[in-house]
This record gives structure tokens, sequence and C-alpha cells, in this order.
């Protein structure tokens, strides 16, 4: 029941999103377990608007610092270069509004790990 009032919040918390039903539940399980490699699918889904994913530029800037900030023992040189790539397309006044999702995922999956 944490798991799922969990996955509610950190989907509730990505600004705006339209999925197809597969992606959604890609979203939820890469949200709820904090899987480095299922994290970057779902960022890159959405930040290139494909594998059922809308384009979103917001949740996806958010996603690929959350990848950074749970997953600091397997991120690479990659994960920084995409952050920034990923982050640059987002207007300025949008930053905050990233940022803040980001804390929240990052926070609710480092939560869900401790369990």
């Amino acid at each position: 029941m944490k798991e799922l009032l969990l996955t509610t919040l950190c989907l509730l918390s990505l600004p705006a999103i339209a999925m197809t039903e597969k992606a959604e539940q890609e979203t939820a399980n890469a949200l709820v377990s904090g899987d480095y490699q299922q994290l970057r699918n779902v960022a890159y889904g959405m930040e290139t608007g494909s594998f059922g994913h809308d384009h979103n530029p917001i949740a996806a800037c958010a996603l690929r610092r959350v990848i950074l900030l749970v997953n600091s023992d397997k991120v690479d040189m990659t994960d920084f270069n995409n952050e920034a790539i990923a982050c640059r397309k987002i207007e300025v006044t949008d930053n905050q509004q990233a940022w803040e999702t980001a804390f929240t995922i990052a926070k609710s999956i480092s939560a869900t790990k401790k369990k």
C-alpha cells in the first residue's frame, strides 16, 4: 500500500504527463524501484517523446537529475552530459519546478530503498 502511495505521489510530481499505459507502468516501476537503467529509459522516452511517452522536457530534466542523485554509484560521464543536455532544453523559469520534482522523487526512492 505504501509503495502505491509513493508511486502515486511521484507520478503526480511529474509535470503534466500523458503517456500510454505501458509507458505509465514503466514510469511507475522506475520511480518505485529507482532502477538505474529504467530511469534512464524513461527519461529518454520523455525527452524524445518516444516509446509511448509524451514529449515532456521538464520531467525528462527532473529524471536526469534523479538518476544522478539516487544512483551515484552507477553514474558515469554520459549521465552528467545527459542531464546538461536535457535541462538545457527547458526554460529558465521551469528550472525550479524541475529541481523540486527531482528532489521529491529522489526522497521517495530513498525512503523506499531504506526498507
